[in-house]
């Protein structure tokens, strides 16, 4: 398969409702090694700014986008990311081939493959000054569109943070990220960066364990990791993980949504004598954890339990929690940016609920003196401070810990800290660390 096939493999698969890393993951299987890149850097130049490319799709065609064959429509809205977003690949070679599969793919409408050439050539000459006139915009709904962040997303900065902190906020959404890795063991870390040394791989200057790449390869391809030696993860997780075990005292711990288990991972590979128990509701991520302490040598030291955190009844207490909750991805938009065309008021509303009742959940079976990590990679304050203080307000067991080591800390309000993607390692994130008060602290 062709790396420009691939890409739109993919996007119809985003359009259907499945992540762009999996598509991605199970599209790369079947394309030439020296068309992976293509492949992949086409599918996110189309996705971060999404909004953008519609917006030009409908400006500079001259037929209403609706009357559009859907797959010639597709191959539009790729093409004008690729004209112009890809620097080392020519947009002539990109435009005859996409109009080349319009032409295979709409016989019965013989004006689609010359209309793709057509508009592609005219947002080639067009598009960059008129793109430049709203990035100078001060308006918001001007700079969102231009960074490609959803309206209703910037209007809610604009509330929460104010107008210059929210462009400020659009602009870091939309910025570039690499691959951070983290060296299970940090003794190794020269080696590592040794090895990695083709992807531009130096030592983290906000993490003990922490590697970063100039680049965002195939996590296999990347020398070390089928050994369990490093796993990608972002130092923002890597930094939640770390202040987390500087306040953990030792008993066991209880990931209460373990997901693919990067962090429970992290918890395990950097402190040998820890236990864990690993809740999750989806029996694939449950799986895909298992394989994961697998490739990382943890056997033995963890167990799982597939069931809904909020009900799941604990064979002991927990003497520490981490609850990395479900949310809306927001801090990570520049790293997936499929995730901000699906999110919506509603949906965040909606997680809300849920994050509340899972840390209330996480606070009532934590034992007294044990410590409990609420996080998200979320920079939506309905999903971090609101949900830290509706639980604070519940109970007077409760008292915030300092989040000690983390990277471009900014003060939640009032609880947590919280950090912004201000380099590309760092994704958006937020962490509070409560104790639980022990009868003898009253």
């Amino acid at each position: 398969m062709r790396g420009i096939d691939g890409a739109l493999s993919v996007m119809n698969d985003v359009e259907r409702g499945m992540f762009a890393s999996e598509s991605l993951r199970r599209v790369l299987r079947d394309i030439e090694p020296a068309e992976r890149k293509l492949a992949s850097s086409l599918v996110y130049v189309t996705l971060r700014r999404m909004g953008l490319w519609k917006h030009l799709l409908a400006k500079f065609c001259k037929r209403p986008v609706a009357s559009l064959n859907r797959e010639t429509a597709l191959c539009l809205v790729v093409g004008i990311a690729g004209v112009l977003e890809l620097e080392h690949f020519k947009p002539g070679v990109l435009v005859n081939a996409l109009a080349q599969r319009v032409k295979t793919a709409s016989r019965e409408d013989s004006r689609e493959a010359p209309l793709v050439n057509a508009v592609l050539h005219t947002v080639m000459e067009k598009a960059p000054s008129y793109i430049e006139n709203i990035k100078s915009s001060r308006a918001l709904r001007d700079q969102a569109l231009a960074f490609g962040v959803p309206g209703w997303v910037a209007a809610d900065w604009g509330r929460e943070f104010g107008v210059k902190e929210a462009r400020r906020l659009i602009r870091l959404s939309a910025s570039r990220t690499w691959m951070s890795l983290r060296a299970s063991d940090p003794a190794d870390s020269d080696a590592l960066i040794s090895e990695c040394a083709a992807f531009g791989a130096a030592k983290s200057d906000t993490a003990e364990c922490g590697i970063r790449l100039e680049a965002n390869p195939y996590p296999p391809d990347v020398p070390g990791y089928a050994e369990g030696r490093l796993t990608p993860q972002t130092e923002s997780s890597m930094a939640a993980v770390e202040t987390f075990l500087s306040l953990w005292n030792g008993g066991r711990v209880l990931d209460m949504c373990v997901g693919r288990g990067v962090k429970a991972g992290h918890i395990l590979t950097r402190r040998p004598e820890a236990e864990l128990d690993g809740w999750d509701l989806s029996a694939a991520r449950l799986r895909a954890a298992e394989r994961e302490f697998a490739r990382l040598g943890v056997k033995g030291r963890y167990s799982t339990v597939c069931g809904d955190a909020g009900s799941i009844e604990p064979e002991t207490r927990p003497d520490a929690i981490v609850l990395d909750a479900p949310c809306s991805g927001s801090g990570t938009w520049g790293r997936h940016p499929d995730g901000k065309w699906r999110a919506a008021p509603a949906g965040v509303e909606k997680l809300t609920r849920l994050q509340k009742k899972l840390l209330a959940r996480g606070c009532e079976i934590l034992r007294p003196g044990g410590i409990i990590m609420y996080c998200t990679c979320s920079v939506f304050r309905e999903e971090n401070e609101n949900v830290a203080g509706s639980v604070m307000a519940s109970r007077n067991d409760l008292v915030e810990l300092p989040a000690k080591g983390v990277p471009s800390p900014r003060k939640g309000k009032p609880y947590g800290t919280a950090i912004w993607p201000e380099t590309p390692w760092l994704d958006g994130f937020y962490i509070v660390i409560f104790k639980k008060k022990g009868r003898a602290e009253f």
